[in-house]
């Protein structure tokens, strides 16, 4: 009898778990996505960089493409702390719509120490979308966001490679909530001095998106090319 009961409530607690599962799943969309960019950088000074980057995205389960242009500059008064900015033009189209143009403005302040062979990170980011439309569920699309990152890695100097593993949160300022998170696992390969690849896996959470719409979870793959052009200092010219 004793064992009867016990067998009862452990197959009520499974069947609780399981519907709680589906009711979770139901909620949640999941899709892949593939992100394959490039980058030219000028290093102006050892204090001051600039950049553009490009990127094309796709998703497959939406049949949907963006391309994204970003021109940033970056200024590192001191060794362990820089001040960046960067405005990123995106261009998305999903198969039977119209084209779209949005752009968003960030800056950030970053921190960042190098003690041996690690490589650790930490940064504030401020972005700021500039479509004003609002859907359904009363959210903006310009959000107001600071992002928080946090990252490490290994540098193994004998092959030129930094493996690394980040965390990101997204605090939505319109709503004052956290509605986005990513962590990513990648490795950045230095070809020489001018080139460099990139190869990320990341897994970005969406949630509390209102009541009309499904958590988001995306699996992102991404390759991304670099190249660089190094700071040269310029000889005085003798007299």
């Amino acid at each position: 009898m004793i064992m009867r009961t016990i067998a009862t409530k452990i197959a009520a607690v499974i069947l609780a778990l399981t519907a709680m599962t589906a009711a979770a799943t139901a909620q949640t969309e999941s899709r892949s996505l593939i992100y394959l960019g490039a980058g030219l950088e000028k290093e102006f000074s050892k204090k001051f960089t600039a950049e553009l980057d490009l990127q094309a995205r796709f998703c497959h389960a939406k049949e949907t493409q963006e391309f994204l242009v970003t021109p940033k500059i970056e200024y590192e008064p001191i060794s362990f702390v820089s001040f960046g900015a960067e405005y990123r033009t995106t261009l998305s189209h999903e198969k039977g719509e119209d084209s779209e143009w949005t752009g968003r403005f960030g800056t950030w302040m970053k921190a960042k120490w190098s003690p041996s062979i690690l490589k650790l990170e930490a940064r504030i980011k401020y972005c700021n979308y500039t479509d004003d439309a609002q859907d359904r569920d009363g959210n903006y699309a310009n959000k107001q966001y600071f992002r928080t990152k946090f990252l490490a890695g290994v540098k193994i100097k004998s092959i030129k490679l930094t493996p690394y593993i980040s965390y990101e949160w997204f605090y939505e300022l319109n709503r004052n909530l956290v509605d986005k998170d990513r962590l990513i696992i990648g490795a950045k390969k230095k070809l020489n001095k001018r080139n460099s690849l990139a190869l990320e896996y990341m897994f970005e959470e969406k949630f509390n998106r209102g009541k009309t719409k499904k958590d988001i979870n995306n699996h992102i793959f991404s390759l991304t090319y670099q190249y660089t052009f190094p700071y040269k200092k310029h000889k005085e010219s003798e007299e």
